[in-house]
This record gives structure tokens, sequence and C-alpha cells, in this order.
């Protein structure tokens, strides 16, 4: 009661001696309200947000002259002036005008909301709410591919699989790559490869947990340019996540529903086998030995050892019998509840999703244990699926003198399941596909008809049962506080908590025979990861001069990352015992790790003219994993934007509405691992006087001067809205340069350590390249429209320097050396082939390999454009779009094809007479050739994709009324992952990678599905 009492008394007083602002905000060709929309008064911290009748109120407002203004997305920015009396409400009433250009004109940076006309750097926007609603997304990785320049995603292929996200390039040889993830201000885990039991490449990622439907909006900040304020571990750039907020007005109900289809529409290798009659069973093929060499290749042909009698091909995923795919099934039912006053807005969302994959139990399984009385368990009938339940809370409240609070909370219940399937060896359920025979009723050395798989068949694979269970909660709250109203007071706390259990279990006399699984194990691992944030700033806005506005912002930040895993394993398990401790051997491990970040930066914004903007800021980090005599990393910032076309000296033009230059500069880093500048001790016997003795020795030497990651950028752009506003393009340029990266050095044994090596901060690399954006309103009526946007981005990256250590040898194919790019491949190079005898078959005698290992090309895609076509028809209420994406300027490592030629011995190159010289070369080389080489099964990886189409009908109100007790609907039908429409890449899929590193190789994985949803969504 005394606390409604001070309230009350201190906004009667405040109203006394201050003023406020009211007003409506229209479309100027509709008249209709435009809700959501930002109102500030210019030179000031006071805004409001208009409520869903397009109405707005500024309070406590400094009598005088002041200006307005208000920005929203879809249209042109609008100041106007207006006097403000004390204890008077002033009227002022807006109308926008729309245009072409898709993205936000503010943007959210590290020291709060800004106008994207004030930044120096490009941020790519994606309007995730919009989005989601008339397409098939499913994963915020579907959100951010082939939508944002600069941003490479790598989906993943299976139901809950994991994605790379690379942006602007691979910078660091032994840390990660992946942006860090910001949600509402909180940092938030999204590491890839989140597992702690194998199933083979497929992984999945933290970001994986995140709802889409629950997104507003993604930022994502490019650089370190931009990503300065951000700290330490934000020089792979930022994705920032804006969850739904309510608005001001009627409580708003919204129900969805998405009904898909799953497909596996690809287009998987055949299997070959080249029969012969040999003088002996051993040499004779045979229904038990077509997968060995008992066959006759194409090199014995040439030789005289043997002729083919035949050559048989089969494909079990294009038999109905055998084909391990079938249509999964995706659902999902939502409900969202958003609205509020000026006081109190929320938005309120659960949701309840279920995935089934593609991977299903072929039907001859089925008939096999039909016949014998048997079945499988559900989980194993379905060994790929995916159920998640989430919820999301969000408060803005305003309280008196000034201040708001905003709360929020999110909360994930996921179960996934993972078969064996990607690179999982001879357990694995594509290493089976892939490797069968060219015939159907092989059998194995028991006498079973394995239906042309290569050693195990679907129902023993699937017996293996991994799964994956998340609760996961992301909460924070933040509070502003304006005391005047030239200074704001902000703070943010909040928690970021996954609780991950990981399980693989294979019963007694279950599962197969390999590595003795059929005695029966069981893992499971319990994991916490725990990610803090702490964040408080000041900022003062003060109008300097009529033409001059600063605004200065100090503040503070820490974060605490604390992971900590418990493991178990029983091995050996008796019949019908599903437990760790059921096991006769069990084993036990335990990990934690944790670091901290202390940071505080200061920022200097400059106004002038309201054309020209200056941005000067350092950021200082102590960080816990830095070495015990390097203390403190310093990152400064420097930008400059001109909006050069509103100089009066400039022309005007109706052609050409704003011309914008801009430039920035910045640095950031990346933390070295947690314990990489740590000694750790080892115990020992040594040998002294007495006889042996206990003693210790290093394990890992550590480093006391192990410094972060730093990258330094300069970024440079021209920005333009031309034709009244209906196309509006982004160029930008940017060179990045990333020092003391850390190289793993070898020590010599004269060291005496005991350790073999230690992290050196030695290596420089750099990428440089341009990114395009170009959003147009190509036709524009009530009858039809038709808006494009096209984004494009190149990358070159080379590493400069590795400080004076050799080049690093990674693997058979993959080497780090100065003046190439990061993980190029590397192999000797099949220089030519030729057919001199004129048989149609290459020996080895006709082919020409390389004395040395040679470059070959970028493991990642280096070019990126993205098209996206937009169709509006009968007023708006029926909307065609298509996505069409293109990637290239890489090689793949077709590693699938290769070991189907070297092992797997089924290949067209090995066997098929009708096989081409190249298959055939590169067949030669890996398999007779003295260096073994795989160069021929690099392949170009340039490849153009429809990824998206989908049709969205939103009917009249009024209709809708008659029909259903609703106030609004969209239906949408939409498909994802429609085919490559180009490429000349010979394997499954030039996207088909079952991990999710820096360099995966497309070896023994399936590709991505197909999605074909519908959508119902009803407002009431």
């Amino acid at each position: 009661m005394l606390l409604a009492m001070w309230s009350l008394s201190s906004t009667i007083a405040t109203a006394q001696t201050t003023g406020a602002i009211t007003g409506r905000v229209t479309d100027a060709t509709t008249g209709q309200p435009v809700a959501a929309a930002q109102v500030r008064i210019v030179g000031s911290s006071l805004g409001a947000q208009t409520n869903t009748e397009g109405v707005y109120t500024l309070r406590g407002v400094t009598p005088g002259a002041a200006t307005v203004r208000v920005l929203t997305v879809g249209y042109a920015e609008r100041t106007q002036p207006v006097t403000v009396a004390a204890g008077q409400t002033a009227t002022l009433n807006f109308a926008l005008q729309a245009t072409a250009t898709a993205l936000d004109p503010i943007v959210v940076t590290a020291t709060g909301e800004q106008r994207r006309l004030e930044v120096g750097n490009a941020v790519a926007q994606i309007q995730a709410a919009k989005v989601v609603e008339t397409s098939a997304v499913s994963s915020v990785a579907d959100l951010l591919t082939s939508r944002a320049p600069g941003v490479l995603v790598i989906p993943g292929t299976q139901t809950g699989a994991g994605t790379r996200i690379r942006i602007r390039g691979t910078s660091s040889l032994s840390l990660s790559n992946n942006p860090i993830l910001v949600i509402d201000g909180v940092r938030a885990e999204s590491s890839t490869g989140s597992s702690s039991v194998s199933v083979g490449g497929t992984t999945p990622s933290r970001l994986g947990d995140l709802n889409p439907e629950e997104i507003e909006s993604i930022e994502v900040v490019r650089g370190p340019s931009a990503a300065t304020l951000y700290g330490t571990d934000a020089a792979n750039g930022v994705i920032v996540i804006r969850t739904k907020r309510g608005i001001a007005g009627p409580p708003q109900w919204t129900y969805y529903t998405e009904q898909t289809a799953i497909t596996d529409r690809n287009n998987y290798p055949a299997a070959y086998t080249g029969w012969r009659t040999g003088t002996t069973a051993s040499t004779t093929t045979n229904r038990s030995n077509a997968n060995s060499t008992a066959q006759c290749f194409l090199t014995q042909v040439a030789a005289g050892v043997c002729r083919q009698d035949s050559v048989t091909v089969f494909n079990p995923t294009d038999d109905s019998e055998t084909t391990p795919f079938g249509v999964g099934y995706r659902q999902q039912h939502g409900l969202q509840l958003r609205g509020g006053s000026e006081a109190v807005r929320y938005f309120l969302h659960g949701e309840w999703e279920d995935e089934d994959g593609v991977t299903k139990v072929p039907e001859f399984e089925r008939q096999y244990l039909a016949s014998r009385g048997l079945s499988l368990r559900p989980d194993q009938e379905n060994p790929n699926s995916l159920n998640r339940v989430t919820g999301r809370a969000n408060l803005n409240i305003a309280l008196p003198r000034n201040s708001d609070i905003a709360v929020s909370a999110g909360y994930t219940s996921q179960d996934l399941q993972l078969p064996r399937s990607d690179d999982a060896g001879t357990a694995g359920l594509a290493a089976n596909t892939y490797g069968g025979p060219g015939f159907k009723y092989n059998v194995n050395s028991a006498g079973d008809t394995l239906f042309g798989y290569r050693e195990f068949t679907p129902r023993q694979l699937y017996q293996a049962v991994t799964n994956q269970a998340i609760e996961r909660m992301i909460g924070s709250v933040a509070g502003n506080w304006r005391p005047q109203d030239w200074l704001t007071l902000r703070s943010n706390a909040g928690l970021d908590y996954t609780n991950r259990v990981d399980t693989q279990l294979c019963r007694f006399a279950e599962c197969t025979p390999h590595n003795e699984a059929d005695r029966g194990f069981k893992i499971d691992n319990r994991a916490n990861f725990y990610v803090y944030t702490l964040d408080a700033a000041a900022t003062a806005t003060r109008r300097l001069h009529e033409s001059v506005e600063s605004q200065t912002t100090a503040g503070v930040q820490f974060y605490r990352n604390i992971f900590s895993r418990n493991g178990a394993t029983g091995r050996s398990l008796p019949p019908g015992a599903i437990t760790v401790t059921s096991g006769s051997v069990a084993t036990a491990d335990e990990t934690t790790s944790e670091s901290r970040t202390l940071g505080g930066y200061l920022e200097q914004r400059v106004n002038l003219r309201d054309r020209i903007f200056l941005t000067a800021a350092v950021r200082s980090d102590r960080n816990s994993a830095f070495g015990a005599d390097f203390e403190t990393v310093f990152y400064p910032k420097f930008s400059a934007s001109w909006v050069v076309s509103d100089e009066p000296f400039f022309p005007t033009s109706d052609f050409l509405n704003q011309l914008r230059f801009r430039a920035a500069y910045g640095a950031s880093g990346v933390q070295p691992g947690t314990i990489d500048a740590v000694q750790y001790f080892s115990a020992t016997a040594v040998l002294g006087e007495s006889g042996e003795v206990p003693g210790v020795v290093l394990s890992t030497l550590g480093n006391a001067n192990l410094r972060p990651e730093r990258s330094t950028e300069f970024e440079a752009g021209v920005d333009g809205r031309f034709w009244n506003s209906r196309l509006s393009t982004e160029l930008t340029f940017y060179n990045k340069v990333s020092r003391d990266a850390l190289v793993e050095r070898v020590l010599a044994p004269s060291i005496g350590t005991g350790a073999t090596d230690r992290f050196d901060n030695l290596g420089e690399v750099r990428n440089l390249g341009w990114e395009a954006l170009i959003n147009a309103q190509l036709v524009q009526s009530r009858a039809f429209g038709w808006d494009l946007t096209l984004n494009g981005s190149t990358n070159s990256n080379e590493l400069v320097s590795l400080g004076g250590v050799p080049p690093i040898i990674q693997s058979s194919t993959l080497r780090q050396v100065e003046g190439y790019p990061l993980n190029g491949w590397w192999s000797r190079r099949l220089v030519s082939f030729d057919d001199k005898d004129g048989n149609g078959i290459i020996t080895l005698e006709e082919i020409e390999v390389s004395d040395e290992p040679e470059f070959h090309g970028y493991s990642a895609p280096r070019h990126e454009v993205s098209v996206i076509n937009g169709f509006d028809f009968w007023q708006r209420r029926l909307r065609l779009s298509a996505m069409v994406d293109y990637k290239g300027g890489h090689l793949v490592y077709n590693n699938s094809e290769r070991i189907r030629c070297s092992s797997r011995n089924n290949c067209p190159g090995l066997i098929d007479p009708n096989a081409s010289l190249f298959e055939q070369a590169r067949t030669v080389a890996v398999r007779v050739h003295p260096s073994r080489t795989v160069a021929g099964f690099f392949e170009e990886g340039d490849f153009l994709r429809f990824r998206e189409l989908s049709l969205a009908f939103t009917p009249e109100g009024g209709w809708i009324r008659r029909l259903l007790p609703s106030q609004r609907m969209t239906a949408t039908l939409a498909a994802r992952n429609l085919g490559i429409l180009w490429t000349k890449y010979t394997g499954v899929d030039p996207e088909a990678f079952g991990s999710t590193g820096n360099a995966p190789s497309s070896f023994q994985a399936f590709a991505p599905p197909s999605y074909f949803t519908f959508r119902l969504s009803i407002g009431f």
C-alpha cells in the first residue's frame, strides 16, 4: 500500500513538472494503424512503442520544443517537431510511407538499440516471425540458411542433427570457429557436436534446442568491426536473437499447427559386382563372397587374369522391399497469447512438437520378424525421432519515474533419438547401405540373406538405441531507469542452464557382434551447462548544439561458463538388464571446466547534423583462460557513417532517394581453451637411491603467456535507396586479420618434461571478401506485387603465418600450409590418364601421379548467392515465394565413393566396363598406385539448389468471421529442399555431410531430406 501511494505521488509530481506527447501512427496509403513502431524524442533517451491501434504516449518530456522520430520495419523514417508545455499533453500524429526494404531501421548493438543509419558496419537481419509464418521452417538453422550474406550454414541431414555456421570464413586453427549466441541480452550455449556418445558423424547442436516460433528477429553481427563490445569470444561473429514481446492492446490469441511429410528423394549410388568363374571355389564369385576380391575387376580383365561373366547392379535404396527410407512425419501444435496495456505487456507461448525421420525398417525385415513371431521395440522401429515441448513467458512492465523491467523465461524439454548412420563404421546404416554388393540376395557366413546390405541389416543396426534428453531454461531480467531525459541506466542478469543426458543401450544378444556389442552394454553420461550473464551500463545523451548530438556509454559485463559431466559405462550385460550397474565391467569418469570473463567498455557516439555519425569505443577483458602472466586485453573500435544524400550540395533526384557511405574498424578475440595455459602433472615412479619412490612429471607444460586469438577487421560499404524507396542495396568489403592464433608447437624431447607439445600464440590468418544485398519491389499494386531479394558473398582465406612451425599435417587429405587456405584439400595429384592401348580400360601404366602432395582447393564454399522471389495476388491475400541458392568455389571430398572403390569393391570405376575413363583412373590411383592418392575424389562442389517454395493464403477478415470464430487466418503450403537444380558433383549431394567440423568429407552420409508442410494459423 505504501509502495503504491509512493508510486502514485511520484507520478503526479513528475507530471506536474514535465509534459507528455501522444498520437497515432498510420499507413499513409491505407490509413491502417501501424503497431509496434518505435517512437523516440531526438536527443534524449525517452521512447515508446505504438499499440495495436497505432497509438503511443511519451511521458516525462521536458517542456519546450522537441523533435519526435518514428521508426519501424517496412516504412520510411519520419520526424516531426512539437512543442510541449509543463503539465500538458501535446498531440502529434504520423502517416508513414511504405518502402521495399525488409530490414528493421533499428538494430541491437552491445550498448543497446541504435538506428541502422548510425552504424558504420553492415548488420544482417532476418524477420523471423514473418519467415516462419510462410515457409517450411523447423529450426533456427532453417531461418539462417541463405538469408544473410557472409553467413555460411551447412545444415544437418537427419532429424535432430546439428548445424555448422561460419561467418566471414574460418579464422582459427585450434579453437572454435563458431559464432556466439545472445538471446534477449543473455549469452547462450550454442556448441556443435554436443553429445558424449557416438553414432557416427551426426551430432546435435544446442542451437537446435531453440524454437523458431518464439523468435521475433535475428541479427547477425558479422565480424570484429561490429563485435568489439561483445568482447573476447566474439571474433567469429555474434548471432543476436530477440524473442517475441507483447503489444499494448486487447489479448490476441494465435493457434497454429503444422503437418509435415518428410521424404528422402535423393539418388544414392548403386553397387556393382563383376562375376567370374575361376578354377577354384575361392576364385569363383558367389552369393557369399561377392564383396571380396573374388570378383573380376577391370584391371584384372586388362591383365588377362580373369574374364567377366557378367556385371550386375543393385541399389537397396531403390528397391521397395529393401530401402531403409520411408515417409517421415512431423507435427506441431502451438498456442500464443500477446497483449497488455501501456503499463504491462505480455507474450506467452506453448508448443508440442514431434518429428519422426525418414529412417525406417525395410519391408523384408518386417517379413522376417513376422515369420518368426518377433518384433522390434517401439524405439527400434523409429530409430530417428525428436519430441519437444517448449514454453515462453515474456513480460514488459513500465514502472514509475521513467523505469521499466523486462522479464524473459524460456523452457525446452526435448528427447532425441539418433541411429548409427553416417560415418558410423561397420555397425552403421550408411556403411552397410553404401557397401553392399551389386545384387539383392547376398548371404553372410551363417547363411542369412542380407538383401543387398554389406554385413548387417537394419534390424540389427537399429537395436543400438541412442538417446539424448535435454532440459533447458533460459531466463533473464533486464531493467532500465531514466532519472533524467538525457540519462539511461540499464542492467541485465540472466542464466542459460542446460541438463543433458546421453544414453546408449545394446541389450544382451541384440545389436551386431561387431566389437562384441551383442554382449550388451549401457552408457549413461550426464552433463550440466551453466552460462551466467551480468551486464550493467549507463548512457548519457545530450544535444551539445542544434546540429551536434552526443551519446556516451560506459558499461561492465561478467560471463561465467561452467560445464560438468559424470559418465558411467557398464559392459557385458546379463539378459534383460538395461542399467549400467548390471554390467560385469563398469567404468566411470568425471570432468568439470569453468571459464570467467570480466570486461568493461566505453563508447562515444557523435551525431553531426543527423547525417554524419562517428563512433569510437574500447573494451578491456580479463579471462580465466589467459596465461598467468597475461592479464588484460584491449579491443578498440572506430566507425563512421555518412548519409551523403542529405547534404545540401547533393543533387536531388527522384531515382536516388538515399546514399550512405560507411566504414568501421574493430578488434575482438577468442579465448584459449579453458586449461590450455595451465600446467598439469601426472604420477610416476622415480628411481631413487633406495629404489623406486613416488614422483610426478609434467603431463602438460602450459603457457603462462598464453593470450587470446586476436582478430582485427576493416569494413567499408555503401548503401542506397532508389526508385521511390522501392529498391535498396548494400555493398560491403571486409578485411579480417586474425593474429596470435594458437598453434600446437611440438617440444623437443631433450626438455625432459614428459609433455610433447604446447599451445603458443604464433599463427596469422586472413579473410577478405565482399557481401551484397538487394531488396526490390519490382511491381506494386493492389492486384499484383512482385518483390525480389538477392544476397551474395565471396570469401578468400589464407594462412599467412605459422610462426616458424613446419606445415601441420592433420590427416592424409588436410594440411595447414602458409600461403594457402585453412583446412585445404591436399594429396598427390592425378596429373593425367590416357587409354594408350585403346582397350577402354585404364591401368597403372596409363596414369600419371605427382611426386609430392599438392593443394587442390578449399574445403568450404567460397561463394554464395541466394535469390528469393515473392509474388502477391488478390490484394496481397495470396503470396507465392521461392528461394534458390548457389554455393561454390570449393571441392567436396567424395569419401563415400573413395571407400567403395578402395575397399568395398563395388564402385563402377572398379567393375563396370561402361565407366568413364576418369572413374577408372581415380580408382586405379587409390587402389594400385603406390601413393594410394585420393585426389580423384576431390570433386567440384558447386551447386544450385531449389531451397524453398511456399504458397500462403490470408483471407479477408470478414470472410473468416463468417466461417470461423476468429479474426485472422493464414494457411500455408510449403516445401523445403526440393532438390539440386545443377551440379558437377557426382556424389549423392554436395551438402551430404555427417559431421560438423571445419572440413567434413562426404563419408558414408545420407543427404538432406525434403519437407512438405501444411501450416494453419488462426488468430482470435
